[in-house]
């Protein structure tokens, strides 16, 4: 604030602070994001093969970054953003409960309307086998 850009003619000095406002901005930057506010980060993504089981891809990724911390200098650390092995099971689960009512459903119609336990019997196997 007391630098001097110059001297008038009248003998009076012009500081920075008289022209300008000055103020401690943040430190440099190094990297380009941040996570969560603070820090510097690099980012990664795993993509998987067509076909490939995500839940398998998902353990194998997280066994590897488990061999891969060990080798990291002090003062870096991986950290998961994303993890969807939680939204598979979740699904999977999710999958499992509408199947089994489907099954008590088509068997309870089947049975109140066909009033053979032979047909009903064919409807309800082979309907949640189809799908």
């Amino acid at each position: 604030r007391k630098i001097p850009l110059m001297t008038s003619d009248a003998g009076v000095s012009v500081r920075l602070g008289d022209v300008a406002r000055i103020q401690i901005g943040p430190e440099m930057r190094r990297g380009i994001a941040e996570l969560n506010g603070e820090g510097e980060v690099a980012g990664g993504v795993i993509i998987m093969r067509s076909g490939k089981n995500a839940l398998e891809t998902i353990d194998a990724v997280k066994v590897k970054l488990e061999k891969l911390k060990a080798s990291l200098p002090p003062g870096v650390e991986i950290v998961p953003t994303y993890d969807r092995s939680s939204l598979i099971k979740r699904a999977v689960s999710n999958l499992k409960e509408k199947l089994i009512e489907e099954f008590i459903v088509v068997a309870v119609v089947c049975a109140l309307f066909l009033f053979h336990l032979r047909s009903a019997l064919v409807a309800i196997i082979t309907l949640p086998i189809g799908i």
